[in-house]
């Protein structure tokens, strides 16, 4: 049971992960915010900024990653709405994730109660094998019996008793 619960948890976690880049990425790329206009004489301006040209380690990776988060505004109400929502979601997934923390075997015991319910689930555990024991054995038991009948029905009806196939008669 622990290693499903812990399993969920995994799978949960990377699905908070994914739900936590998709909501940066869209707030990122949705908000209703554009860069104001360049203001002359302002210190940094864009042509300040560009780069003059390429340098040895420049490659085209920049130029193909910020071709993927290009910004595309919405309309306000558009944008609260789907930011709410996104912000219910990882609350519900949170959630969801507490859930299952707090379905983990011993959470809430100190070491001494863990080690004994381990030792009285070993216990549990051997009286279980002890009964499965007695039941084979009681099964062992009851199929000789069985045989036993079985060769004495076909031997009174006239049927031959193999001895040499443990015991279990067989019509010729």
């Amino acid at each position: 049971m622990t290693a499903d619960v812990l399993t969920q948890l995994q799978v949960e976690y990377n699905k908070l992960a994914v739900q936590f880049f998709s909501t940066f990425s869209y707030l990122n790329q949705r908000h209703p915010l554009v860069a104001p206009p360049e203001i002359p004489g302002f210190r940094f301006t864009s042509q300040q900024l560009a780069p003059s040209g390429p340098g040895p380690e420049d490659t085209d990776w920049p130029t193909r990653v910020l071709a993927e988060f290009v910004l595309r505004p919405t309309d306000e109400n558009t944008f609260k709405e789907a930011q709410q929502e996104l912000a219910n979601d990882l609350i519900f997934k949170t959630k969801q994730i507490q859930q299952l923390i707090a379905r983990l075997p011993g959470i809430d015991h100190d070491e001494q109660q863990q080690a004994e319910e381990v030792q009285q689930l070993a216990a549990q555990v051997q009286e279980i094998e002890k009964a499965r024991q007695a039941k084979r054995k009681e099964m062992r038991q009851l199929v000789k019996k069985l045989d036993a009948v079985i060769a004495a029905f076909l031997l009174e009806k006239g049927g031959v008793c193999d001895e040499d196939q443990g015991g279990r008669s067989t019509t010729g």
